[in-house]
């Protein structure tokens, strides 16, 4: 959908689009409360994109909002969509705080003066690109976290036991452990008993 609407006093172009399922009213208006949360940047809103998307178990939410030198993304993905909605206006919130002053400071002064002086100014448009570019190196950034490898907390020795299969799902059903490693009684082989989403067990057999 496209909607003229009002923020901060300005007019602009809002679309809200739903992939893989149909929005409602209360979506929509909870997206229109939300944005109200943006801080008034001293440049134009074009428009305002924002793309809701559901995927199996997870919820993703992507606003892109267009000025007239600049533009600002943010997004986010969670297992609630009104949750995705409230962390993605949060990254904006964020960055639209941010650069706020940058852009302010880059705005057009009255350099009169009771002296004459001589004032030496870095082009208007050089500075938006790199305000830009920051933007984007932020969105990166965030990117980069979302799907960096985890990092290992904890370390611990475990001895290795001889057991049987019989003896290993006994061990599994009297503890939380999500595995559980053992040297098979029948064959020697170094094994994996892990729990199953079914409440069952599964073995790995490692091969040398």
């Amino acid at each position: 959908m496209v909607k003229t609407t009002k923020f901060e006093n300005q007019e602009y172009n809002l679309s809200i689009i739903a992939k893989h399922f149909q929005i409602t009213d209360p979506i929509r208006n909870y997206v229109f409360e939300k944005l109200n949360k943006i801080e008034k940047i001293p440049d134009q809103i074009i428009d305002v994109s924002v793309t809701l998307d559901a995927q199996k178990l997870e919820f993703s939410c992507s606003i892109l909002m267009n000025f007239i030198h600049f533009h600002i993304k943010a997004q986010s993905s969670t297992d609630s969509l009104y949750s995705a909605i409230d962390k993605t206006i949060d990254r904006l919130v964020t960055l639209t705080r941010k650069y706020k002053t940058k852009l302010q400071s880059h705005r057009f002064k009255d350099l009169a003066t009771v002296d004459i002086h001589v004032n030496v100014v870095k082009p208007l448009m050089d500075n938006l690109k790199a305000i830009n570019e920051d933007i984007e190196a932020e969105n990166a950034r965030q990117e980069n976290e979302k799907y960096s490898l985890h990092q290992v907390v904890a370390k611990e020795l475990m001895s290795l036991k001889t057991l049987t299969q019989d003896e290993a799902i006994i061990k599994m059903e009297i503890s939380d452990d999500p595995f559980l490693i053992f040297r098979s009684e029948e064959d020697q082989k170094m094994k994996v008993i892990y729990r199953r989403p079914d409440d069952n067990y599964g073995i790995v057999q490692v091969q040398s």
